[in-house]
Parts: C-alpha cells; structure tokens; sequence
C-alpha cells in the first residue's frame, strides 16, 4: 500500500501507485538475488501488508524516466529494456537490462557525486554483482557481451565544483564495472540462489553491510567550528588526538546506525533482528 503523508501531488502519487516493473512470473528477479535474503524473505511473506509513503518512491520513480530516454536514445542495432530469463537449479531467474550497444551493457543509475566518487575510489559492490548477473542472463541467452558500464547520472552535480579534485567534470559519469569469468559468474548466481532458497525455510540474520551500519565514532570538535576536525572510533583516542590542542578541545559522540533497517527498509516492522536492537 501506498500512502502519502506529506500530502504530494495526486498526479505524483498516481505515478507512484502506478509502477508498470514485473518480474515476469520469475522465482527471483536479478535485483533480489543480489539483495539481503532476509529482506527477500520479509518482502514475500508480507507481501499484503507492506507499507511504503509515496515520498519515499520519489527518486525510484524518477529513474524510471531512464526508460523514456533509452526510447530516444536506440538504433535498430542495439538492444534496450529487454527481460531475460533462465534457469538456476529449479528456480527461474529474470533481469531486465537498460541497454546493449556495442557489445556494451550499460545500466543507467540517477544517484548523487557522492556515490561515484566513493564508487571510483572503492568500488561499488552491488553495481559489480548487478551487470555480471545480467551479462550471464545475456549469455544464456545468446547475446553477446564485451563491456560492462554504469551510466550515471548526477542529480546533485554542480558546476562550481567541477575543477576539485576526484569530482565528476560534468553530469553523466561512465563507470566501468569489472566483468567476471564464467566461472565466477555461475558460482556467484548458484550460491546466491540457494541463499535465498534457505531464507525462506530458516530466516538469516542481515549482514553488517547489508544493514548499511555505521559504527559509533567520537568526534574531536573545537569551538566556534561547526564540522568535526577527526573522527575515531573509540573515546580514549579521540582524547589522546585532542590532547595536542592547546586552546582547547571537546568531543562529541555519535551513536552508530544501522542506516537501511532505521531509514529505508521497508520490511523492518516484521524484523526480528531491528526489533531486538530497538527494545
């Protein structure tokens, strides 16, 4: 169900209420398979209860405008928005890939300069999992793969910035993402399916990253200084740090968070593991 507590625009609600996404009768779409099982699990087992606010879908539904784009934006020769399917140890999996140019397998993503700045000096995980997933579904399905790209789109990008260091030049940043063997694909994709498989007879507990936790830090803060001068992890440090300040120091603590399960999880009122952390 969705609702709408900030009283948006009907027509932005009705576009909201109104995603056209199927998985195509599939078992596990490619975007569940890389998730949390235990989110997976939740989702499927309370399925008629779930609650989500229609402002929470907003950045959802806005990068479901990539789909006019890549009408735009095909030849005859490339292959755009296309659900391939294929079989995984009794399961069916699908995947819905953005668009095949060149041998190229792009996925277009409307995120902030943030996410491709830490995605270009640490990597991004879940973009890797996602296109090796599609590019073996394409595989399986005769088309063939050279490249793996993320296409992103910045919705925060701003031109006074754009000389820093590490900041994207313009809007659109071209991420390549590391392709895996086919080896390495296929053991990926057959061991996430047995995790989900499991989950939904024995429900797994989320993983620290999948929770999306940031631990609890103490921040070393002088006066008349809104931002911390450096954080540490634990009390003792940040005091022997702030130590070497003659004029003065003081600290601040900041309680850790499991960011996903407090903020964006929309199964955490039927967790046992958010419901234990929260008394």
């Amino acid at each position: 169900m969705i609702t709408n507590k900030l009283g948006l625009p009907a027509p932005i609600v009705r576009a909201v209420e109104n995603d056209p996404y199927t998985s195509g009768g599939s078992d596990i779409s490619a975007t569940a398979l890389i998730d949390s099982p235990k989110i997976v699990a939740l989702k499927k087992q309370h399925a008629g209860e779930l609650v989500e606010d229609a402002a929470d879908r907003i950045w959802s539904l806005i990068g479901q405008a990539t789909h006019t784009i890549l009408e735009r934006a095909s030849t005859d020769a490339d292959i755009s928005e296309r659900r391939l399917f294929a079989e995984v140890d009794g399961w069916k999996l699908s995947g819905q890939f953005d668009l095949l140019s060149d041998a190229r397998l792009m996925d277009f993503k409307i995120t902030s300069v943030w996410t491709v700045i830490h995605a270009n000096q640490e990597g991004k995980p879940e973009w890797e999992n996602q296109l090796n997933v599609l590019d073996w579904l394409c595989r399986r399905n005769g088309l063939y793969v050279e490249k793996l790209e993320i296409v992103a789109i910045l919705r925060d990008w701003s031109q006074h910035k754009a000389h820093e260091d590490n900041y994207p030049s313009h809007q659109i940043a071209v991420i390549p993402v590391d392709r895996w063997t086919d080896e390495e694909q296929e053991a990926y994709i057959r061991k996430r399916v047995q995790m989900h498989k499991d989950a939904l007879e024995n429900l797994p507990q989320c993983s620290a990253e999948e929770r999306w936790e940031k631990p609890a830090v103490w921040a070393v803060k002088k006066k008349n200084r809104k931002s911390a001068i450096r954080l540490f992890p634990t009390e003792t440090e940040a005091h022997e740090y702030g130590r070497r300040f003659v004029d003065g120091y003081y600290l601040e603590h900041r309680p850790g968070d499991a960011v996903r399960c407090s903020k964006y999880c929309s199964v955490a009122n039927f967790c046992d593991q958010w419901r234990n952390v929260n008394g």
